[in-house]
């Protein structure tokens, strides 16, 4: 009986959708446009099936609330009540009452305090007469009667837990498992596509094999004493006693089947890849839908709060929730609860008008809210837009002139769009007053840091028609990516590929110079072109004219544009990367790191960092020469480890240092001989020949070393190892379990 009611209610949470939103469609239709004339029989239709529903699925409340909606539209149909303002506001929040007894009874929460809103729908309804009386079910009558615990008349039963009929089709498992299937799933596609290098290798030694076989062919008449090119292969019978021609022939016989085997395995892999690759895919791409989840998991409840916060602030507020059954990632929706919730808090703080500053300026007293979700492309996009009063451009102004953000004349001929990034600061508010729903300028900063995390963007405009727009921009799924892969100087750098518009190689000469920034046209825009490498803090100017080649990447984030000259365009393919958090980077500038071929990581980009903000100037393409003529300073980085070496060997040439490598402390004493300008020293611990105390040891008690800042950074944690790295004279001491890569640039900075 559980699960048939479980299931019922999950078809009427459905249809009692559908029926609210064509009843809110009609009542924005007349509100638009007085003169509309709104079809009252459909929408009566509606509200008797919505009362039908409800009784089958036992809510006595929806049941009576749509019983009387019934009602009153009958009363509008026939004329008695006029279909004004205040009948549409009665409705209105009729139709939110609805809508939140039926969470309540689907998802729990707080009880819903239908009494008001009854009462006016019944002062209404029953000015036409009103339809039938709801009339109970004999049979639930009877069973009310004879347990009446058991049927509460007052409000609808929450949905309880499956009983044993679904539990046979649900299984439970724990979180934790179901993340290590997600990661060990990521990991397979990529490992697939790597077998792509060994067909590779596999069409070389079959190549191989034929300049080989050609040569022997050429060879063999040779060797033969005397006889013909075909002596050989009329058989060995010819050159009886012949050792000479035996070995050959059997050389041959061998070298033929080596070929054959060749071939054999070259057609064997090629079929097993093919299969690989589809089972693999299709595996993924299962695992990828287990995650999936569907927008309404974590805002089903979004409608309610809305509504919930413009009452407790005297305003009147239409909760408009579309695109619910939009699916994303279960891990990327769950981090974007809180930021959507703070945006519609300040939709309804600071955005919308009282009833009677609404009514003043000419609009209806009630508000309209909406959340949209949607996907465009492989991303997914979350809109929450008010029709409030809008941003107020010259309180942001003043404000960041306050601030110190930027001159009197600076916000005066700043483009709109500059001074509205501004409300993403920290600490920004234009607010007069805070109170506990926002006001405190630090929501919206909170926001940006984590829809950035989730390698997204987050952009705030005026609305047309009056009001206030957000979009919150992030990837479907995190789980495997596919990545573009870029050479920077000396590292491999890579960035998601749903960021990048499009990769190409232009002549330097052909770039437009005569701007502030050079630009390139692209489809009828001007796109500004900058270094990555300056971007990243990397030292170092970018060679430009005589048509010498630029190799570029067009990245889009944030509605905005931007081309990266980077110094080669590597490849494209799927990886799992590994998030920032778990390897103590910027989570701001770095989404994490993936593994190459040869073991080694690449930091992967951020494109919400690379993005230039409104007003930003971008770097040069040539630095000017007292600029790049400037001293870096030089930092020897000593670990046996190479995912760590070229880990902090890229962290720092990213913060503008110079790096140099050293597998121990042995190659590190002798690399200090031959180097003059070393300015810090970067050790672990533990490694082989000579370890990280010794090390420290040899550098204090040589006197050319003994003024070299050491900074040791290792995986030993105990006070007893710590005491003794500081006691031979390290500077600090990091213990790699807690590695954090600011509290490592705040070291070098304090050192140097």
């Amino acid at each position: 009986m559980n699960d048939i009611r479980t299931r019922l209610l999950a078809a009427f949470d459905l249809e009692h959708k559908e029926h609210l939103a064509a009843i809110r469609e009609a009542l924005r239709a007349v509100e638009k446009d007085p003169a509309h004339h709104p079809d009252l029989v459909e929408i009566h239709r509606r509200a008797h099936s919505l009362k039908g529903a409800a009784r089958a699925v036992d809510l006595p409340e929806v049941e009576r609330l749509s019983h009387w909606l019934e009602a009153a539209f009958i009363a509008i149909q026939r004329g008695t009540v006029p279909f004004d303002a205040a009948a549409r506001d009665v409705v209105r929040r009729a139709l939110d009452a609805i809508e939140d007894v039926v969470a309540w009874a689907t998802r729990g929460g707080g009880e819903v305090d239908i009494a008001e809103v009854l009462a006016e729908l019944t002062r209404m309804g029953g000015e036409g007469g009103g339809p039938e009386p709801v009339q109970r079910r004999p049979a639930a009558a009877e069973a009310e009667a004879a347990h009446p615990a058991a049927h509460p008349a007052a409000a609808p039963r929450p949905a309880r837990p499956a009983g044993p009929a679904e539990s046979a089709a649900l299984v439970r498992i724990r979180s934790a498992g179901l993340e290590r299937l997600f990661t060990a799933a990521a990991g397979l596609l990529p490992e697939i596509e790597n077998q792509s290098a060994l067909v590779a290798e596999l069409r070389d030694l079959r190549g191989e094999w034929r300049a080989l076989e050609r040569s022997w062919h050429a060879m063999r008449p040779r060797l033969l004493r005397g006889g013909s090119p075909d002596a050989l292969g009329a058989g060995a019978t010819s050159f009886a006693g012949d050792e000479t021609a035996l070995r050959l022939s059997s050389f041959e016989r061998r070298f033929r089947a080596l070929g054959a085997s060749l071939d054999a395995a070259h057609r064997a892999h090629d079929r097993h890849l093919w299969s690989l690759r589809r089972w693999g895919s299709g595996f993924q791409d299962e695992v990828r839908q287990l995650r999936m989840l569907p927008a309404e998991s974590q805002f089903s409840n979004l409608g309610r709060m809305i509504r919930d916060i413009s009452r407790a602030q005297g305003k009147e507020v239409e909760a408009d929730i579309r695109g619910l059954e939009t699916q994303a990632d279960r891990v990327v929706l769950q981090r974007l609860k809180d930021p959507v919730l703070h945006i519609a808090r300040n939709a309804v703080s600071h955005g919308v008008e009282t009833p009677q500053e609404r009514v003043a300026a000419g609009k209806r007293a009630a508000a309209t809210v909406r959340f949209e979700a949607s996907v465009v492309g492989r991303r997914l996009v979350l809109r929450v837009e008010d029709d409030g009063r809008g941003p107020n451009r010259a309180a942001i102004a003043r404000h960041a002139v306050e601030r110190g953000l930027m001159g009197a004349d600076e916000a005066e001929a700043a483009p709109e769009e500059r001074l509205l990034d501004l409300i993403f600061e920290p600490g920004f508010s234009t607010a007069p007053t805070a109170n506990e729903y926002a006001g405190r300028g630090m929501g919206l900063a909170i926001v940006r840091r984590e829809v950035t995390r989730l390698q997204g963007s987050v952009t705030l405009a005026a609305r047309e028609g009056g009001g206030t727009v957000v979009t919150v921009e992030v990837p479907l799924s995190l789980l495997s990516q596919r990545l573009v892969f870029v050479a920077v100087q000396d590292d491999i750098l890579a960035i998601p590929s749903n960021d990048v518009a499009r990769v190409l190689r232009v002549p330097a000469d052909t770039l437009f110079t005569d701007l502030a920034a050079p630009t390139i046209r692209l489809e009828e825009e001007d796109v500004p072109v900058t270094p990555l490498a300056a971007l990243l803090g990397y030292d170092g100017a970018m060679p430009q004219g005589n048509g010498a080649p630029l190799a570029l990447v067009i990245l889009r984030t944030a509605g905005r544009r931007v081309a990266l000259v980077v110094d080669a365009l590597m490849a494209t393919r799927d990886s799992v990367v590994t998030p920032a958090e778990e390897v103590g980077i910027d989570a701001t500038r770095f989404l994490g790191t993936v593994l190459m071929d040869d073991g080694s990581p690449a930091l992967v980009l951020n494109p919400a960092a690379l993005s230039p903000r409104p007003g930003m100037a971008l770097p040069p393409l040539v630095r000017p020469v007292d600029e790049s003529a400037r001293r870096r300073s030089h930092i020897l980085v000593v670990d046996d480890s190479i995912t760590t070496r070229t880990l902090e060997k890229s962290i720092l040439e990213a913060h503008g240092y110079r790096v140099t490598l050293c597998v121990d402390g042995r190659e590190a004493v002798e690399t200090l001989g031959e180097l003059e300008d070393v300015d810090l020293i970067i050790s672990d611990v533990e490694m082989p020949r000579m370890d990280g105390f010794a090390l420290l040891q040899a550098v204090k008690g040589n006197p050319m070393t003994s003024d070299l800042p050491v900074i040791l950074v290792t995986s030993r944690a105990s006070d007893e190892d710590r005491e003794r790295g500081l006691d031979l004279g390290a500077d600090a001491y990091i213990v790699k379990t807690r590695f954090d890569q600011n509290e490592l640039l705040a070291g070098i900075r304090r050192l140097l």
